[in-house]
C-alpha cells in the first residue's frame, strides 16, 4: 500500500497513479492525514474538494462547509487564482499529477506561500475515484529567496551607481569570469558574464605594471596571508586606449593537508579620472612651490638692485616698497590657483599684461624694458597661461639674464599677420651667454606646456652670446577666446 509523500522524497518518487481498494484504505488515509504536518485535503474525481485535515482548518480559520467544493479557492491570493484554477483543471482533465505554488490567506488575514501537490487515486478498474493532496508551507523559503533577490538587486544597483564590475579568477583553470559591468569597463561589448583565459587579461596590463600586479595576486593567494588583494594598474584596452584601474578582492582557500587558494574574487573600478585629478593637483603643488621660490628670488634680487642704486636707506625703503607693491600686482595675474577659484574676468591688453609682469624690474629714469606692439586683447581664459610664461621668462632674466644687472636691457615686440601673433622676447647687455643650459627646468617645461597645450602656439629659444631670444607664435583666435 502506498500513500502520498512530501518534500524531496515526493518529488523523486511520486507515482503518476495509485490503484488500491479505495474503500479499504479510506479510513487509513484519514488517520494518516490527521497525523501529517502538512495541510492535507482530498477531492472527488471531478475536482470538487470534500475533505481537509485539522491543520488546514486551523491555518485558514475556515470550516469544512466554507471550503467544500470550490470554496477553498477563496483563500487563494487573487493574483494567483487564475493559474491555480488552470493547473487544477488541467490535472482533472488529463489525470496528470497536480503541482502548483501559490499564496493562501491564513486565519490572521496574511498570505503565505504553499506548494500544493496531488495525485489521482484509481480503483482496481483504473478509474479515478479521488484526488489526495497536500499543501506544504514554503513561505519562509520564498521570503528567503526574495531577500536574496532583493539583496542581489541592491548589490547590482550599487555596482552600477559606483561604476564597478565584478570578477572571479578560477586559479585551477587559470580563467577569469567578468560580469557585464567589468566587460563595460574594459570596453568589451558583451551581455551577461564573460569568461576568458587569465593570461589574456594579464597581457592587457601595461608592461610596466604587470610584475607588481602578479606579485600582489601571488601574495593574496599565499595560504599564510589573510587573502586580501588590492592593486592599481594601467591596462591597454582593445580600442588601444590606456586606462587606470583599481581592483580589490579576497581569496578563498580550500581546507586539507595542503591548504591552497581556489578562487580570487573582487571588484574593479576605472580610476583614470581620479589619477588625472591627482596628477593635476601634484602639478599645481609643484607649480605653486616653484612660484614661491621664484618670488623669494625676485624679492632678493630687488633688494640687491635697490641697495646698489639707492642714495640712502630712506630712498632704498621707498623704492623697495614700490617694487614689492608692483610685484604683488603682477603676482595676482600669474597665480593659477586664484584664477581657478575666481573664474573668468575681464579681457586685458597684451601691452598691459607685459607691463604688469615686468613692472617689478623697471628702474625709474631708465628704459631698460621696452614693450611695443599693436593692440591685442587677451581673453580672460588665456590671460593666466600667457602671464605665467611671461612671468617665468622675467624671473629667469632677473636671476640669470639681462635683468640681473643694472646695465641689462629687455625688449618685447610683437606683430600680427595671418591671424597669428609673432612675439619676440630679446635680452641684451646682460651676463655673456656661453652656451645653452644642459637641462630644462620645471619653469621652462611649464612654459612649453602652456604655449603648446593651452594656447596652441609654439615657443623657441635661441641662446645668443648677447642674450636670450625667445620667439613665440600664438594663434589670435586662442588669445582672444
Amino acid at each position: 500500500m502506498e500513500f502520498p509523500l512530501e518534500g524531496e522524497q515526493a518529488a523523486s518518487r511520486a507515482p503518476r497513479e495509485i490503484r488500491v481498494d479505495f474503500n479499504a484504505t479510506e479510513n487509513q488515509f484519514a488517520v494518516l492525514a490527521e497525523s501529517l504536518p502538512q495541510l492535507v485535503w482530498s477531492a472527488r474525481s471531478d475536482g470538487s474538494h470534500d475533505y481537509f485535515n485539522r491543520r488546514w482548518h486551523e491555518f485558514t480559520g475556515l470550516t469544512l462547509e466554507q471550503c467544500a467544493g470550490e470554496g477553498w479557492q477563496r483563500t487563494v491570493h487573487p493574483k494567483d487564482l487564475p493559474e491555480v484554477q488552470a493547473q487544477w483543471r488541467r490535472s482533472i482533465e488529463t489525470g496528470a499529477p497536480y503541482e502548483c505554488e501559490y499564496r493562501i490567506r491564513n486565519a490572521a488575514g496574511w498570505y503565505e506561500w504553499v506548494l500544493s501537490r496531488a495525485i489521482p487515486i484509481q480503483d482496481l478498474s483504473g478509474d479515478t475515484m479521488r484526488w489526495f493532496g497536500t499543501s506544504t508551507n514554503i513561505d519562509a523559503q520564498k521570503k528567503a529567496e526574495e531577500a536574496v533577490r532583493s539583496l542581489e538587486s541592491r548589490y547590482r544597483l550599487a555596482l552600477e551607481a559606483a561604476n564597478l564590475g565584478t570578477w572571479q579568477i578560477d586559479l585551477q583553470k587559470n580563467e577569469i569570469l567578468w560580469d557585464e559591468g567589468a566587460c563595460a569597463l574594459y570596453r568589451i561589448p558583451h551581455e551577461g558574464s564573460f569568461s576568458l583565459p587569465f593570461d589574456q587579461v594579464i597581457a592587457m596590463v601595461h608592461p610596466d605594471d604587470r610584475e607588481a600586479l602578479q606579485a600582489r595576486i601571488a601574495k593574496a593567494c599565499d595560504p599564510q596571508s589573510d587573502g586580501h588583494y588590492e592593486s592599481e594598474y594601467r591596462a591597454i584596452l582593445p580600442d588601444k586606449t590606456l586606462r587606470w584601474f583599481r581592483s580589490v578582492g579576497q581569496a578563498v582557500f580550500a581546507d586539507g593537508e595542503r591548504p591552497h587558494a581556489v578562487t580570487l574574487s573582487g571588484v574593479v573600478s576605472d580610476i583614470t579620472d581620479r589619477h588625472a585629478f591627482e596628477e593635476a593637483q601634484q602639478l599645481l603643488t609643484r607649480e605653486l612651490n616653484h612660484r614661491v621660490k621664484n618670488l623669494f628670488a625676485i624679492a632678493n634680487g630687488m633688494v640687491s638692485m635697490t641697495a646698489r642704486t639707492a642714495k640712502d636707506p630712506k630712498e632704498m625703503a621707498t623704492a623697495l616698497r614700490g617694487r614689492l607693491s608692483a610685484l604683488s600686482r603682477a603676482h595676482e595675474l600669474v597665480q593659477p590657483a586664484a584664477a581657478m577659484m575666481h573664474g573668468s574676468g575681464a579681457d586685458v591688453e597684451l601691452a598691459r599684461l607685459c607691463e604688469a609682469v615686468l613692472e617689478p624690474y623697471r628702474q625709474s629714469g631708465t628704459d631698460r624694458v621696452a614693450i611695443e606692439g599693436p593692440s591685442v586683447r587677451i581673453g580672460s581664459t588665456t590671460t593666466t597661461s600667457l602671464a605665467l610664461v611671461l612671468h617665468e621668462l622675467a624671473t629667469n632674466a632677473a636671476k640669470y639674464g639681462s635683468l640681473s644687472i643694472p646695465e641689462g636691457h629687455l625688449s618685447i615686440q610683437w606683430t600680427i599677420h595671418d591671424g597669428t601673433v609673432d612675439l619676440l622676447w630679446t635680452e641684451r647687455d646682460g651676463p655673456p651667454v656661453e652656451s645653452a643650459p644642459d637641462f630644462q627646468g620645471f619653469g621652462t617645461q611649464l612654459s612649453q606646456r602652456s604655449i603648446a597645450g593651452q594656447l596652441g602656439g609654439t615657443l623657441e629659444q635661441e641662446w645668443l652670446s648677447e642674450g636670450l631670444r625667445v620667439h613665440m607664435t600664438l594663434p589670435l583666435s586662442r588669445l582672444t577666446g
